[in-house]
């Protein structure tokens, strides 16, 4: 399938933050609900014509529905999404076998979680040039060699592999739907790939679930992955009418966008999407580097990277990468029960974006974050605050004897075991024998487990309901058109780097800080990324581009 976008590097769908819509500088933000606020200028006509002329607009055909056309090129392409979400996700339930297997110690666990993101930096520097058939073949290819490896160094270039279709994924999916779908459905269309994205994660947690006590299971977690991918392989969905219009192929463009108009539309409507696309990549690339720091677009850029970095360093993605781990921290030693319980982070997140696409237009961009920053704040410190209760604040230790009788903090460390003759933390180094690698029933605070779970469900609910979601939307209505691309590639690159730097010193951090420790800092970080927003970041929703450039 041969899915190229003209203008792929602009906002990626990231994991755990979702862009409802790829900006490719046709429209800045479109919402088919009748029930949402759409902006003034949903349209390249209105953009181009600086908002004076919407006569372009009344030859714009009426659909009541799509076509099977339509539907089969927007669900082809959002295997990729799926794919991006299952491949984010997998790593959770593979991470504490694969360590049993290759036997890595904390840093070494960090990069095998963050070398995709690392792949994923890559892809998005190639997503220029290649396609979505390209993504699929490198999602094929990075999990048989998964699936396959023998060593540790296999294992991490299998993860930079995967990375790369992550990367090629991210930026060309969302770019394709919206370049493929009608302007009526554009937003509701856009919304499959957010949607696919986290049910790829919720059944990277179901297949985690199913092979979790499987010996080796983790190979088979990987495998799954390249079915999907070799579905999406199939060479049947053409290149989109901007990328054909780009490259010359303008009878190619018109024959479908005929097929996606199905019999609605007009030759006359056909010629004016064809111009109007003409006149866009003309002007999306006249914007320049001196232009995009200019003071008009400067603050808004800043901005944009505040809401990207806060998105990554208020920490959510541990819970997307760790969940498991973390379950295990919480008192659930045994890898299937971790894993099962796990798959509260996926579900929550997948049912509370969903949430969010909704009511995002409706409450506002603004408010909904600055609320839902809040109640992910309380969430983050009582998940602190209830790691403190179940194993205290201390960090990792030189020796097992130095965590005493704390019986849940001494089983987290892979070189110490719980004595059940002495109550106390023993060395495994020294070849003791009477000890347990869980705490005894009687040392287990299931009230304070269960404060932890919905403490958990209440950060990650809220991120997705804002944080997961508005930065997206806030960033597409900010820019105009001929600086947009550029704009979209420095913050998606902070969103990329400060990813980067959560996935690999989670574990760093809770061996230095704690558990507690570690969630208290992204409290913190989150507080200051709070009163930031609260200070600087204004309401964009309802606003036409030129509207929310004033406000700067």
């Amino acid at each position: 399938m041969q899915l190229h976008s003209i203008n792929a590097k602009t906002t990626p769908t990231l994991v755990g933050g979702y862009q409802p819509l790829e900006q490719n500088d046709q429209e800045p933000y479109s919402d088919s609900s009748p029930s949402t606020t759409t902006t003034p200028d949903n349209s390249i006509a209105n953009l181009i014509n600086n908002n004076t002329n919407e006569t372009s607009l009344l030859l714009e055909p009426s659909i009541q529905h799509l076509t099977g056309y339509v539907y089969l090129l927007v669900l082809s392409a959002c295997i990729g999404g799926f794919l991006f979400g299952y491949d984010t996700g997998v790593i959770s339930g593979a991470l504490q076998p694969l360590s049993n297997d290759f036997t890595m110690n904390t840093a070494e666990k960090e990069i095998v979680v963050g070398s995709t993101t690392v792949g994923a930096i890559g892809g998005g520097l190639l997503a220029g040039v290649p396609l979505v058939l390209l993504a699929s073949i490198v999602f094929i290819v990075g999990s048989l060699v998964l699936a396959a490896a023998q060593s540790y160094g296999t294992l991490v270039v299998g993860r930079l592999i995967v990375g790369l279709g992550v990367g090629i994924a991210s930026m060309i999916i969302p770019v394709y739907i919206s370049e493929v779908a009608p302007k009526s459905f554009r937003g509701q269309l856009s919304t499959i790939n957010v949607l696919m994205i986290t049910f790829g994660q919720v059944i990277a947690y179901v297949v985690n679930i199913i092979f979790s006590n499987v010996p080796h299971g983790w190979r088979h977690m990987f495998a799954v992955a390249a079915i999907p991918a070799l579905a999406q392989s199939i060479p049947f969905v053409p290149e989109s009418p901007r990328y054909m219009i780009a490259t010359g192929q303008n009878e190619g463009a018109r024959a479908v966008l005929r097929k996606i108009y199905h019999g609605s539309t007009t030759d006359e409507f056909i010629e004016q999407e064809v111009d109007m696309i003409e006149q866009s990549i003309k002007l999306s690339s006249s914007g320049s580097f001196k232009e995009l720091f200019s003071s008009e677009n400067l603050r808004p850029l800043l901005i944009a990277c505040l809401l990207q970095a806060a998105q990554q360093l208020c920490g959510f993605n541990t819970a997307m990468y760790y969940a498991a781990t973390i379950m295990q921290m919480a008192g659930f030693r045994d890898h299937g029960d971790s894993t099962s319980v796990a798959i509260i982070v996926a579900l929550t997140n997948m049912i509370f974006t969903g949430v969010a696409i909704k009511l995002i237009d409706r409450v506002g961009r603004r408010r909904i974050l600055i609320s839902t920053m809040f109640t992910m704040i309380v969430g983050l410190i009582a998940l602190g605050g209830s790691f403190a209760a179940l194993q205290g604040v201390t960090p990792k230790q030189d020796s097992c004897d130095l965590y005493g009788n704390v019986c849940s903090r001494c089983v987290l460390d892979e070189r110490c075991g719980w004595s059940t003759d002495t109550n106390i933390c023993v060395s495994l180094v020294l070849g003791n024998d009477e000890y347990q690698s869980e705490c005894p029933a009687d040392q287990t605070d299931h009230r304070t487990s269960i404060v932890l779970l919905l403490s958990l469900f209440i950060y990650v609910g809220s991120y997705a309901l804002g944080l997961g979601y508005a930065p997206w939307l806030i960033q597409s209505e900010l820019f105009n058109m001929r600086v947009r691309s550029r704009a979209n590639g420095i913050s998606t690159s902070v969103n990329w780097f400060c990813n980067l730097l959560v996935a690999i010193s989670f574990l760093s951090l809770t061996n230095a800080l704690s558990a507690a420790g570690a969630f208290w800092f992204y409290a913190a970080l989150s507080v200051i990324f709070w009163v930031l927003i609260v200070r600087y970041v204004p309401e964009t929703a309802g606003k036409s581009l030129e509207e929310s450039q004033q406000l700067f």
